[in-house]
């Protein structure tokens, strides 16, 4: 079953988690996307756009959403590349840019990571104005499309739940599932 989380936490500034993300053992160029950003200069076209508003000086600068297929689950990559790039557009309901890695290199299940610029091109912060389970309901649609497994979806919170699938630790971490 596959995993949409977003997380609240940044602990990188933008430029050191775009490094992270394009790291070479993890992806490559043919895998990376934007959605009203350049990939390849991501990190220069959002950070500008928090500079037009004056808003450069944000303690999170962006927020991250992780998509993550079931280790037991390997879709041809050009099939994930559609997916995450429709979960992207899912992710923004407004004017927002968006910045995907897939990585799939030295994983047991490919993933990709969004960051969503805190910042939309008219100077508005991000809010997160619809449930969660809207957002599951859109990848769910999306993976259906795709005639691939239906999602879960969490939240980092303060507080530790386990979710076991079939006897098997699927993923222990600080969320809520929906």
């Amino acid at each position: 079953m596959a995993i949409l989380k977003f997380e609240t936490r940044t602990p990188r500034s933008l430029p050191e988690m775009y490094n992270y993300l394009v790291d070479y053992n993890k992806t490559d160029r043919d895998y990376i996307l934007g959605i009203g950003v350049n990939p390849l200069h991501a990190v220069e076209e959002m950070l500008f756009v928090q500079r037009c508003f004056y808003k450069n000086n944000l303690e999170h600068p962006y927020v991250q959403v992780i998509f993550s297929f079931a280790p037991n689950e390997q879709p041809h990559l050009y099939t994930v590349k559609k997916v995450c790039e429709e979960i992207g557009h899912v992710l923004i309901l407004d004017e927002r840019q968006v910045f995907g890695a897939i990585h799939f290199k030295n994983t047991s299940n490919i993933h990709c990571h969004f960051l969503i610029n805190y910042v939309n091109v008219k100077g508005e912060l991000y809010r997160q104005n619809l449930p969660l389970t809207f957002y599951k309901e859109k990848v769910n649609e999306v993976l259906a499309k795709n005639v691939l497994p239906q999602s879960l979806i969490y939240y980092y919170k303060k507080y530790w739940v386990n979710y076991r699938k079939e006897g098997n630790c699927y993923g222990c971490s600080e969320k809520l599932l929906l």
